[in-house]
């Protein structure tokens, strides 16, 4: 239901017209009718630029539909809970878990100026708690109806305390403070129709803070606790939590004897219907509250005690009464009761259906009714269960209580909102009376600041009226009133409800407006409250208010055998004090100028007797007295809808709420004054537009004036104070009306020219294009003419070889016709003719076939007959020579017997034999013709193999030619090379002994090729290449270029050891200059020394350095020396004749400064110690060597004693003696000033210093001076850093020392991994004796510990540069302009004095950049450095824009990226882009981009997505766009529609759901090896350290 409609008026309004022409947001017209008799116009809208501000006062129309508007927009647009309205913070129920009270929530508005974030409880928390600080006890007073949060806003209040404040011990106050809120739910709070965890009492909790304001204690205070709860639930509701945790918690084996179970089998717990809570796990609950009393010092006895008593309640609920005239009741459940309890069961039985009445002379005992009985068991639960409650809360207090002193504190009220049901009876008549009194103490405070504002700006005001509700609680707590009537009708023996109405209809009914009798009841009455008009019905109000427990069942209970029952009761028979909080007499923990009452005698014995109104108003006096003598902070929290649908906006409800907690009061109180207020700056930076170039003056005050002037006629419409000025209600709407008008009229200037220049280019454009067009389109018809003309002519030659083509087809037809008739006539005539013939022919071929046939027949039949003839003719024949054979044959057989010697086998044999041989002579033929075709084959083969070979031959001759002709040309080459060889060694030859050793090799190497004859066979090879094959087959060429390649390497690598040892000649050269110099710079101080000194001394002085440097001289002779000497073993004795040469030496040098220095003198000037047989007359061939005689060396003059001498050779080690330990820890470390070692002295000097004392405890392998001089070390470094830990120079400092000197214990601690890049003399300072990586590990730890303080003293340093230089300060001057505030003003975006621009924070960077180079710390730590400050700036920016409303704009936008821009240009200057701090500004980059971007359609929706990567989280693209708001109307705000497609399409996006970055995140450190070039030998000590008594060795 809507109670305000928005509609825009459609035709202007003139005095007199009574009807308005008017069309709403949907589209409809309307006709709105005016009242006629006042003419009442309907309220004005504000600006949409002003629509969703994060306070109420900003709004220039100050009303109730623009604060319900307002207050819409915010909640279902935006999802914005909070908003300000003055000094109240409006906090709407979500019905939604939100995340936005998580610990970085808290750090972000920590410090922070309550007007400098968007509306939160925290901010009302840190206000309140600054203030303590700064002034006095605060208190914040959270109030609204049931559901509306009022528990949650007080518990998150509470939870800021105790992370912002700590605690001042170790107890953990604050985890006990935040540990009361479960136990304290779970005895106070119950499921009802508006609330699932609805507070049924009011408390006030005292925090109590020390002088360093840390939490210290707390104490408690609660008022009217709903007792009737305990007996009787509606529907839909339940009883108190603990009831129904206890019974989900039964199955526990230490809940077995309470003999518990479900909730449904008990009749207190099971009268609303609904025993459960969607979500709420009551056993897990149940865990919770037990947690909770243990931290809060409640033994397990103790809540075993408790949870018995519970028990007790539940078993007496279920006892039954038999009938109504009957004393009987049931057993079981009463028999358990008694257990728990430990009375007796008779007793209870008996007193439970009888009661004790007492006259003036006998006392008896009478039976009541069932329905009095029931009602005195219930009365009887109810006052156990109150008096179980108020123990509890006194046990919390004593957990709670202060062990010190408390020197302030801030208080929490969480106590009901005004109520008003259906039926109201006397818990709702007290909560009503309590907001009375509250809204009458917010409305003098509101109206007392409307005034200290005004007399601080000395504007002139007049009484504000407001409304007074004194009268009201007068009504009620005025002697006759209603509260003095109802406790004396509860002592009237027979009073009763309808009589008490009577009276007070008598009473005040016409007397009092305020006072009204409904029309048809006589057992109800009406008050008037600020809020509403409340009907409440008089019955059970006596009842409620005497709170009747028959006192026989006390004593019962008090004679209980369980100890904690009777403590219970104790309370009531102590003396009650009238400022006492509650019934149980506990006592405030605040110590304010309070003055209690003083007892009367006799007041103990009635003091019990205090009616429930009595006792309540006692308490709200006491409250108020608390909250007048403190600092108010408000809280109104608002129910959106009955249903608890999340994000839901009932606007009727809404209104009745905003009507009944006061805000519109505030606003109306506001409105009736001067609610608009702006500073002189921001007024002139906002509607600076409005002004002309004469009109700015450099008084800005005096130009505000001026313009006012001119833009407004009235003068009562604003007023003009010291710093700011102020408005009347809708001035401010009509400026930005002007404003937007001539920013309007400016936009169509620009607009009309762009447009005009638009459209003359496009005139000029279409111009352009139409002739264009029109020569092509003349082109195109004049070629399609030709085209046409061209095409005519075509058609007619066309037609012209089309008909000749016709006709002479038609001819070719016709003759084609006519010559294939005659060809097939022709055709037809030949082949008959042709097939007769074929007929004639074939017939004679078949006739001479036949013949031929016929004819060979007859032939052969002949010839058969013929041949048979023959046969039988031969047959004949053959039988007859037969017959002559076998006649011969007999006459031969006969003949062989009578011949021996058959002639006949002699012929035969002869003929075999000839044979034979025959066939041998074929054989052996054969075999030869054989033999010789293989021959011929074999031969044929290797003829062919042959001629193969020769022509490989042939190829490997080719190839040894070209072989040869590349060995001559690298012969010419190698020649070459030899000449300019040969020029090299000539030219260095006589410069150094080895290069005439490498020109000696050369000769012989020359003389060998010379005498082995290669040489002239390569020059006559050179000469003669026809003989090059004679060569190769000796391998002389190969043999000689093989040695040529070797001497080439031979002088390669002497010149190289020629370069090598001038390099080194001249770095020695090099090292002598600067050892010369400093040796003139030491001898020249000596000097200025001496010439201070008188003539002895001085020449004392003189003789004694001259000794020295003559001492020093002649060891490093020696050494010289014994060098030389090393490799010269055929000389046994050269040792110590060089020895006595140096002491002759060194006496002839000495003899010129003191005359008479005898030669053993001498030894002994130059430590020779050792014993030698030598004798004199050697020491005289020495002195001969020398050719020094002794007169010479005794007339030698005195020469100046100024003389450079050569430094004694330092091993890099610095000695100290034990006794100094501490000394050196203090002189270097404990009492150095960091500015000066770093500008005057090499970076890591300490450093240095201490590893050369380490590296001599080393040498002198002495464990304990090891360890000693490290721990102390370490120690001193802690002990520094915790005195000036808040110093960047000092922690920076001692950072780089730290990571020297872990770097120099890594570089000299022989390692091979560490010594890669020292050089041999470093190489030859490692550490000998120890292996120091246990300290090399400590000495890392303290680094990274320095580094994390380094982090934080950086974050403290940047954090109060950072909101102010990255956001709100406009580095572009003009961009943005300043939109109303209300009353919580901003810092201003203004660069005034003190507030810190982007120059501030660059300015800081190079500072803490150039001090850290000073100090020499490693680069790669300071680009880690420089990641983590960029890290702190995008981070912290990123949360105060997500938390900042008024930040999220274009133009702030804009503003963003530009100083991202200017950072990472420093980061340019300074080359540090490769250190990764810019990609820690990509989430603020892509922040920045979101606000600048097009926010409409579903391409706009795909564009931020994938602009918007996993740098920049879900929650945070939303929250942006949520809070995105236009500064200017030409801006248009961001739809919910795009919204819910931004939320649709980043649903499956898997990212942390926090919001806010954690800006307290530290990336890991590294520190990588970073060895020293310097040498250990070369350092020296300035005497500004103070540290003589070190010594170097």
């Amino acid at each position: 239901e809507e109670v305000w409609k928005s509609a825009e008026l459609l035709k202007d309004y003139k005095p007199g017209d009574k009807v308005l022409q008017l069309r709403l947001e949907e589209g409809k017209d309307l006709e709105y009718s005016l009242d006629p008799k006042t003419k009442e116009l309907p309220p004005l809208r504000n600006p949409d630029i002003l629509v969703g501000e994060n306070d109420l006062t900003a709004l220039s129309y100050l009303h109730e539909p623009a604060v319900l508007h307002n207050l819409k927009v915010r909640f279902i647009d935006s999802k914005l809970i909070y908003t300000y309205c003055g000094i109240v913070l409006v906090a709407i129920n979500p019905y939604e878990q939100l995340p936005i009270y998580g610990e970085d929530i808290i750090n972000a508005y920590s410090g922070q100026n309550m007007g400098d974030m968007d509306p939160h409880i925290f901010a009302v928390a840190e206000e309140a708690y600054k203030q303590m600080a700064r002034f006095r006890n605060q208190s914040i007073i959270v109030s609204g109806e049931s559901g509306a949060g009022k528990t949650v806003s007080a518990k998150y209040a509470m939870r800021y305390f105790a992370t912002v404040s700590g605690s001042a011990s170790e107890a953990n106050v604050e985890e006990k403070v935040l540990a009361s809120n479960p136990i304290m739910e779970s005895i106070g709070n119950a499921k009802t129709t508006r609330n699932d965890n609805s507070s049924r009492f009011g408390k006030y909790i005292e925090i109590g803070f020390d002088k360093r304001y840390r939490i210290i204690g707390a104490n408690m205070r609660t008022y009217l606790l709903e007792k009737s709860r305990v007996v009787f639930q509606a529907e839909e509701e339940r009883n108190y939590h603990i009831f129904y945790q206890l019974c989900a918690s039964a199955a526990l084996p230490e809940f077995k004897t309470l003999r518990l179970g479900s909730a449904n089998y008990f009749h207190y717990t099971k009268q609303g219907g609904s025993p459960v809570i969607d979500g709420v796990d009551d056993a897990k609950e149940m865990v919770n509250t037990r947690q909770a009393c243990t931290l809060l010092g409640i033994s397990d006895s103790y809540q075993m005690g408790i949870f018995r008593i519970l028990a007790g309640i539940l078993h007496l609920g279920n006892v039954e009464f038999a009938s109504r005239d009957s004393d009987s009741c049931t057993h079981e459940p009463l028999i358990i009761f008694c257990d728990l309890m430990g009375v007796e069961y008779e007793e209870m039985a008996h007193w439970l259906c009888h009661r004790k009445l007492a006259t003036a002379t006998e006392t008896y005992i009478k039976p009541i009714s069932k329905l009095h009985a029931i009602n005195a068991r219930d009365a009887l639960a109810k006052h156990i269960y109150a008096n179980l409650f108020n123990w509890i809360v006194d046990h919390v207090n004593k957990a709670l209580h202060a062990t010190v002193k408390q020197h302030s504190f801030i208080g929490v009220l969480d106590i009901y909102g005004f109520e008003t049901f259906e039926i109201n009876s006397f818990e709702q008549f007290c909560i009503n009376y309590a907001n009375e009194k509250l809204q009458q103490q917010f409305n003098m405070h509101v109206f007392k600041l409307e005034q200290e504002e005004y007399m601080k700006e000395q504007i002139p005001w007049t009484l504000i009226d407001f409304y007074d509700n004194q009268p009201c609680i007068n009504l009620i707590e005025a002697k006759m009133g209603i509260l003095d009537l109802l406790d004396e009708e509860c002592k009237m023996p027979k009073g009763s409800d309808d009589s008490w109405a009577q009276k007070l209809y008598n009473t005040h009914l016409n007397k009092c407006t305020l006072f009204e009798k409904p029309r048809l009841s006589n057992k109800a009455f009406i008050i008037k409250h600020f809020a509403d008009k409340v009907e409440y019905q008089c019955e059970g109000f006596l009842e409620k208010n005497k709170d009747t427990v028959y006192e026989e069942q006390i004593k019962v209970l008090k004679s209980s055998k369980f100890k904690l029952l009777p403590e219970l009761f104790q309370d009531e028979e102590k003396v009650l004090s009238p400022t006492s909080a509650t019934p149980s007499g506990r006592v405030p923990l605040s110590r304010m100028p309070i003055k209690p009452a003083k007892a009367r005698p006799g007041q103990a014995s009635k003091e019990h007797k205090k009616t429930v109104g009595h006792q309540f108003r006692n308490s709200l006096h006491l409250l108020m007295e608390t909250l007048n003598a403190t600092t108010p902070h408000y809280v109104r929290c608002i129910k959106p809808n009955d249903f608890k649908f999340p994000f839901t906006f009932d606007e009727k409800r809404a209104v009745q709420q905003l009507r009944a907690c006061g805000v519109l009061e505030t606003i109306r109180i506001s409105a009736a004054g001067f609610p608009s207020r702006w500073t002189y700056q921001e007024f002139f930076s906002r509607y600076r537009v409005l002004m002309k170039q004469r009109d700015v003056l450099g008084d800005r005050k005096q130009t505000c004036k001026n313009v006012l002037e001119k833009l407004i006629q009235d003068k009562d419409k604003y007023q003009f104070g010291k710093t700011k000025i102020f408005f009347r209600a809708g001035q401010v709407a009509y400026l930005e009306k002007i404003r937007a008008d001539k920013l309007r009229a400016a936009c169509i200037r620009i607009q009309k020219t762009i447009r005009g220049w638009l459209m003359r280019k496009k005139y000029v454009r279409m111009r352009k294009a139409a002739i264009t067009i029109q020569r092509h389109v003349r082109g195109y018809q004049a070629r399609c003419y030709a085209k046409f003309l061209r095409r005519t002519r075509a058609a007619i030659t066309i037609q012209k070889f089309q008909r000749m083509y016709v006709v002479r087809k038609r001819y070719q037809c016709m003759r084609d016709a006519t010559i294939a008739l005659q060809a097939l006539l022709r055709g037809y005539m030949v082949r008959n003719k042709y097939q007769m013939m074929l007929r004639e022919h074939k017939s004679v071929v078949i006739q001479k076939h036949v013949r031929g046939w016929l004819a060979r027949r007859r032939y052969g039949r002949t010839l058969r007959a013929i041949v048979y003839l023959q046969c039988c003719y031969r047959r004949m024949m053959a039988k007859r020579e037969l017959k002559k054979l076998k006649i011969e044959a007999r006459s031969v057989e006969r003949y062989k017997k009578t011949s021996p010697t058959p002639a006949l086998s002699v012929l035969c044999f002869a003929k075999n034999k000839e044979y034979k041989s025959l066939l041998e002579k074929m054989s052996s033929l054969e075999i030869t013709y054989s033999t010789e075709t293989e021959k011929l084959r074999s031969d044929v083969e290797r003829l062919r193999m042959s001629e193969e070979e020769a022509k490989n031959a042939t190829n490997r001759v080719i190839s040894l030619q070209e072989e040869i002709a590349k060995l001559r040309r690298e012969l010419h080459q190698t020649q070459s090379e030899k000449k300019s060889i040969e020029e090299w060694a000539d030219k260095y030859k006589h410069e150094t002994e080895q290069a005439c050793m490498g020109s000696q090799v050369h000769e012989r190497i020359y003389r060998g090729l010379v005498s082995t004859q290669v040489l002239p066979r390569i020059v006559s090879l050179v000469q003669s290449p026809q003989d090059y094959h004679m060569l190769n087959e000796d391998g002389e060429l190969w043999l000689a270029y093989e040695g040529l390649k070797q001497a080439n390497r031979l002088l390669e690598s002497q010149l190289q050891s020629q370069k090598k040892s001038h390099e080194n000649e001249l770095e020695s050269l090099r090292g002598e200059i600067q050892g010369l110099k400093e040796e003139n710079n030491r001898q020249q101080q000596l000097l200025a020394q001496n010439l201070q000194l008188p003539p002895e001394a001085r020449i004392e002085a003189s003789l004694q350095h001259e000794i020295t440097r003559l001492t020093n001289e002649n060891l490093v002779r020696e050494v010289m020396l014994r060098e030389q000497v090393r490799g010269l073993t055929d000389l046994p004795h050269l040792e110590v004749l060089i020895t006595f040469q140096m002491a002759a030496s060194c006496k002839r040098n000495c003899t010129r400064v003191v005359p008479g220095l005898s030669l053993e003198m001498s030894l002994v000037c130059i430590g020779f110690t050792g014993k030698c047989s030598i004798s004199f007359h050697s020491l005289s061939e020495v002195g001969q060597m020398e050719n020094i005689s002794p007169g010479q060396i005794i007339d030698e003059p005195i020469r100046p004693v100024n003389i450079p001498r050569k430094e004694k050779d330092f091993q890099g080690m610095l000695e100290y003696k034990k006794e100094d330990e501490q000394k050196l820890v203090k002189n270097l470390i404990l009492e150095l000033k960091p500015r000066g070692v770093a500008v005057n002295l090499i970076p890591g000097l300490p450093a240095y210093i201490l590893f050369m004392c380490v590296r001599h405890a080393d040498y002198l392998n002495d464990d304990q001076k090891v360890r000693s001089l490290l721990t102390s070390t370490i120690n001193g470094i802690k002990k520094v850093l915790k005195k000036r830990g808040d110093d960047f120079e000092t922690v920076s400092f001692w950072l780089s020392n730290t990571c020297r000197f872990l770097h120099c214990l890594k570089q000299y601690s022989g390692e091979e991994g560490f010594m890669k890049h020292n050089t041999p003399r470093q190489n030859e300072h490692c550490l000998t004796n120890f292996d120091l990586a246990e300290y090399r590990q400590v000495l890392s730890d303290l680094a990274i510990q320095i580094y994390q303080q380094l982090v934080r003293v950086l974050e403290n340093i940047l954090q109060p540069m950072i909101v102010s230089g990255m956001l709100e300060h406009e580095t572009i001057q003009g961009v943005s302009g300043v939109k109303p505030t209300g009353l919580r003003k901003r810092t201003s975006s203004i660069a005034d004095e003190g507030t810190y621009t982007l120059d501030s924070i660059i300015r800081q960077l190079n500072s803490f950049h150039s001090v850290m180079c000073q100090h020499g710390m490693d680069p790669e730590l300071i680009k880690q450095v420089v990641k983590q400050m960029f890290y702190i700036i995008g981070a912290v920016t990123l949360n105060n824009l997500l938390l900042r409303k008024d930040m999220c704009s274009w133009s702030k936008g804009m503003q963003i990226r530009y100083n991202v821009s200017q950072l990472e240009e420093w980061l340019r200057d300074k080359n540090l882009m490769n250190s990764g701090a810019k990609e820690t500004l990509e989430p603020l980059i892509q922040a920045a981009q979101l606000l600048q971007v097009k926010k409409k359609t579903d391409e706009d929706a795909e564009a931020i997505c994938s602009m918007c990567n996993s740098d920049c989280s879900s929650s945070q693209i939303v929250k942006v766009l949520n809070l995105y708001t236009p500064v200017n109307e030409f801006e248009e705000r961001v739809l919910v529609s795009f919204i819910r497609t931004i939320q649709v399409r980043l649903r499956d996006r898997k990212d942390s759901p926090q919001l806010l970055m954690d800006a307290k995140h530290i990336f890991p450190v590294t520190f990588p090896f970073n060895p020293s070039s310097l040498a250990l030998e070369t350092i020296q000590i300035p005497a500004s350290l103070g540290l003589g008594f070190i010594s170097r060795v």
